[in-house]
């Protein structure tokens, strides 16, 4: 028992005497060895680096081509800073931000184009989420905690389609855990969607989707049950509800 009691208060003593760049490189070991936890249809990889002088760079590369502007620039107002709120949410990253490290968050579409480039640190990551990533990552996630993180997307709505005129207004969970998406169309999709069978067809295209396959994949663990996309006016009037199950994708 005292050999124990030595061992482990050893431990405890060279916990405390490491270095801040030991804590630097603990948190890069760290992130590298659970970064494949992020992978998914979009993003395609991610590392971390001790790049120097108090600072950790953070890469993501995703397979953005682009072309969908408004996924670009959902990405780039709403990565960064979620990525910041879970290092924050983290033990070892809190005591990092609160020891003046920064975070150097890169983001990297198709080609090596850069997304965005921002430097992340204590003073930057406005508010704490922590609590609701934390509850989210154990499972005990209900419609709260949810909203409380997709608000970090939905402050950056509404985002427009160029392409389509359709714009996403909100991302939010309902009482049952389900992920509501909430897309005003313009006047000459609301007539489309007045056309019968609109909705099967629309449904079809999205569970051919690899995003919705993936979207179930990454979220089931968080008690999402399912996808609900509801398509709207200009004047807020439900025009169509699409409901996605796990069922209809398997």
């Amino acid at each position: 028992m005292k050999h124990l009691f030595i061992a482990c208060f050893t431990a405890i003593v060279l916990t405390a005497c490491q270095s801040k760049n030991d804590k630097i490189n603990d948190f890069v070991n760290m992130y590298n060895r659970s970064s494949s936890m992020m992978n998914s249809y979009m993003i395609k990889s991610t590392k971390a680096t001790n790049s120097g002088k108090d600072e950790i760079t953070i890469e993501v590369n995703t397979a953005s081509n682009g072309e969908d502007e408004m996924q670009t620039e959902l990405i780039k107002s709403s990565l960064p800073e979620l990525l910041g709120q879970v290092i924050k949410s983290q033990p070892e990253g809190k005591e990092l931000l609160d020891k003046g490290v920064k975070f150097n968050i890169k983001i990297y579409g198709a080609g090596a184009r850069v997304i965005a480039d921002e430097v992340i640190d204590s003073k930057t990551i406005k508010g704490d989420i922590s609590k609701d990533i934390q509850s989210i990552a154990d499972g005990n996630s209900g419609s709260s905690e949810l909203n409380t993180v997709l608000e970090v997307f939905n402050k950056n709505l509404p985002s427009e389609d160029k392409a389509t005129g359709i714009k996403i207004m909100s991302i939010k969970a309902d009482e049952e855990n389900n992920i509501v998406y909430t897309a005003q169309v313009p006047t000459e999709i609301k007539e489309m969607l007045a056309i019968e069978g609109s909705e099967q067809i629309l449904k079809d295209e999205m569970l051919r989707s690899p995003q919705v396959q993936q979207i179930f994949s990454k979220t089931g663990a968080l008690g999402v049950k399912n996808l609900k996309y509801r398509y709207t006016d200009t004047n807020g009037k439900t025009l169509k509800e699409i409901t996605i199950t796990k069922a209809d994708i398997k």
